[in-house]
């Protein structure tokens, strides 16, 4: 070979070489292997986050022990979330779970494991408890369902199904199937 043609075929080399190395570095490109992990990108211990609705008031809090963000899917795990969900200024629903997961940009969490949920009235007035697992909440929305079995306790009995669907706004729990029930009479 020619002397002119090695020294074209260096600089092809270099070119492309230089390419290579300044494409690696550009934030922004990384390889598709490496924008299909699923690696948290941050993290928060004992956090509390606070939305408010229209009038600057609370409309629901999340709490939890832990949480890892997931810029793949910008999903979020949570460990031992705690989630109020306000109906106004004196009456909330105070939900608890083992586990979490924060879906579509915090639209919803699905709350895993054993989940606990209170009706927190005025003076203890019509005081519920819901007993399920695998819940989805949508705070915004104050919806929450499950396809899980539910018990329900409160001071008129128990009741037990499987399914529920809640509407937190309007106090409206409705049950989806195998519905049983026992009823404690007042005394009055």
């Amino acid at each position: 070979m020619s002397k002119g043609l090695w020294i074209a075929l260096l600089l092809v080399l270099v070119a492309a070489l230089s390419w290579w190395l300044q494409s690696s570095s550009v934030p922004g490109s990384q390889s598709t292997a490496d924008q299909d992990r699923h690696e948290p990108d941050y993290y928060m211990e004992q956090f509390v986050t606070t939305s408010l609705n229209a009038m600057g008031q609370p409309a629901y809090k999340l709490y939890a022990d832990n949480l890892l963000h997931y810029p793949d899917d910008d999903s979020a795990t949570l460990e031992k979330p705690h989630l109020v969900v306000f109906r106004d200024e004196k009456e909330f629903w105070d939900i608890r779970a083992d586990a979490g997961l924060v879906l579509n940009s915090g639209e919803s969490v699905l709350l895993q494991g054993k989940v606990i949920i209170l009706r927190v009235m005025p003076d203890d007035v019509e005081a519920l408890q819901v007993t399920t697992s695998d819940l989805t909440v949508r705070p915004d929305d104050k919806y929450a369902e499950t396809a899980a079995e539910v018990t329900i306790k409160d001071d008129r009995g128990v009741t037990t199904a499987v399914g529920m669907w809640a509407d937190l706004n309007k106090r409206r729990v409705e049950l989806l199937s195998n519905v049983r029930g026992t009823y404690v009479p007042q005394n009055h």
